[in-house]
């Protein structure tokens, strides 16, 4: 008997599975229960629903989420830092205004005679320039006067001007200098790879967002749907409790059975109540992530798309090429080894000796008047100039060349950390092809589960009716149903997430909602 038994159910097992096969080459027709949006429970404020679809409640989300906001708040912030570097680049202004006064003996013959007192007050004013270029050069021009009035014999007027006119540029030749200007303008790459950094960080936060936000929408979905079934359960259990009764009340089945109906219907009542309850879970979740105003949490959530499934075929090998062009994370560390190597280059340079030529420019004017002294300035009568070329180096250069060491070692370790981002992204792909395939499959046979659970079912109630059953096998294949139904709506609410994970496994979940990031 027990041998019997087996083959019958290797040979069921076996028709099972050629039927899924079958069933995979048809497209797949959803149930009526999932065909239109089910009611909200009595509960439910029915006056002010929300008829929420997915691309709205992306949008919401890619504008309203707490962490998309901080981190646009970070973008900003990386952005304006481009502007602080650029400040080594922008002109300063300075000015100096001096004054001087002293009644001193002569300390000369020349000077006056002994016993007198000598009156000398200075006046200084400084206009200056300066700017660095991106050469790491250091230009400057500089506007001096002076007024000097003294009753000194030395002195050559009693009121004397001067003005000069001074230009000079510095430059370095080796440390601090590099002929593609990467060197000198290291810290403003520095900023401009930070900026691109976090614009990464925010692609990879909106990801996540819209993963999450895609997730809570279905979970809501799937609360009432899963609300729709177990009404429907129930309804099942009250019919079945009405059939038991009027066979009680003609005779046909002993008043016992009913014991058995009101249970079965009583455990529905619960299953209701929880599925409720499951619905105003859900519907708070998906309106953390909107980061909705609280007086808004009182309004009831109808999502208004439908559970659907389209079989997706995805090959794990191409995801992966499509994840290396895509993945923010990637890019971010792409930048991070842009990085590294910036200090390797700064760190190599810096063991280089300090070489800086200098170029001064002079023009000179002075006369007892002011004009006079910048009359003379513009006739370029005197002029000056001087060529300085300072050295200086740390021969053994232990600080200079472990430092370098260190940069180095920070770039291998730069590039370590991308290959493991690498195998964890190709892990992931791996996993997110494999999830969407078992989802595919675990549909298609929870679809053809619910639909032999129906078959069962209406055969057993026949059974009942004509007195070969029980109300426990009735309950037995009504609970079978249930579940059937609920495992096709999860099976396919898992496959829309499943979907979702792998685009963003791909890198292209943005592109693919349609969300521009601003």
């Amino acid at each position: 008997m027990t041998v019997a038994r087996s083959v019958i159910g290797i040979l069921f097992l076996a028709a099972i599975a050629t039927d899924l096969r079958a069933d995979d080459a048809a497209p797949y027709v959803a149930p009526d229960f999932m065909a239109q949006l089910p009611p909200l429970p009595a509960s439910a404020d029915a006056t002010n629903v929300w008829k929420l679809d997915l691309p709205q409640a992306l949008q919401i989300a890619i504008h309203q989420n707490l962490g998309v906001v901080l981190e646009r708040e970070s973008v900003t912030v990386a952005s304006l830092g481009i502007d602080v570097a650029k400040d080594a680049y922008e002109p300063v202004v300075s000015s100096t205004v001096d004054h001087a006064s002293a009644d001193q003996p002569p300390t000369s013959i020349q000077a006056g005679m002994p016993g007198a007192i000598i009156t000398n007050k200075n006046e200084d004013w400084r206009l200056s320039v300066a700017e660095h270029l991106p050469t790491g050069a250091q230009v400057e021009v500089d506007f001096l006067n002076s007024r000097l009035a003294s009753n000194g014999g030395t002195a050559v007027e009693p009121l004397y001007y001067s003005s000069t006119v001074q230009a000079s540029v510095t430059q370095p030749l080796l440390r601090g200098f590099s002929t593609d200007l990467v060197v000198p303008r290291v810290d403003l790459l520095r900023a401009k790879i930070a900026s691109k950094k976090e614009r990464a960080q925010l692609a990879v936060t909106a990801a996540d967002v819209i993963e999450r936000t895609e997730d809570a929408y279905w979970d809501v979905v799937l609360a009432l749907f899963t609300y729709d079934l177990q009404v429907r359960s129930q309804k099942r259990a009250e019919d079945q409790l009405a059939l038991t009764q009027r066979q009680i009340a003609s005779g046909l089945n002993p008043p016992s059975d009913l014991i058995s109906a009101e249970s079965t219907l009583a455990q529905r009542n619960l299953q209701v109540v929880q599925a409720e309850q499951q619905i105003e879970a859900s519907s708070d979740a998906l309106r953390t992530i909107l980061n909705l105003p609280h007086e808004e949490w009182s309004r009831p959530i109808i999502p208004s798309d439908l559970p659907t499934f389209v079989t997706q075929a995805a090959s794990a090998e191409d995801a992966l090429g499509v994840a290396l062009k895509h993945r923010p994370e990637l890019v971010q560390l792409d930048l991070d080894l842009q990085t590294a190597m910036l200090a390797v280059r700064q760190a190599e340079n810096a063991k280089l000796p300090q070489i800086d030529l200098g170029l001064t420019a002079s023009l000179f004017g002075a006369d007892s008047t002011y004009g006079g002294a910048l009359d003379g300035v513009g006739r370029t009568n005197a002029t000056g100039y001087s060529v300085v070329l300072n050295m200086s180096w740390t021969p053994l250069q232990r600080a200079t060349s472990a430092v370098a060491e260190i940069q180095r070692s920070n770039q291998r370790q730069a590039v370590v950390r991308r290959e493991q981002v690498v195998q964890n992204v190709w892990f992931a792909v791996r996993d997110a092809v494999r999830n969407q395939s078992g989802a595919a499959r675990q549909v298609l046979a929870a679809a053809k589960f619910r639909a032999l659970s129906t078959e069962n079912l209406d055969v057993e109630q026949r059974k009942f009716v004509a007195g070969t059953s029980s109300n426990f096998l009735v309950a037995q294949r009504q609970e079978e149903l249930a579940n059937a139904q609920l495992s096709e709506l999860q099976a396919v609410l898992t496959h829309k997430k499943a979907a979702a994970a792998l685009l963003r496994a791909m890198g292209t979940l943005l592109e693919a909602r349609h969300v521009v990031l601003q």
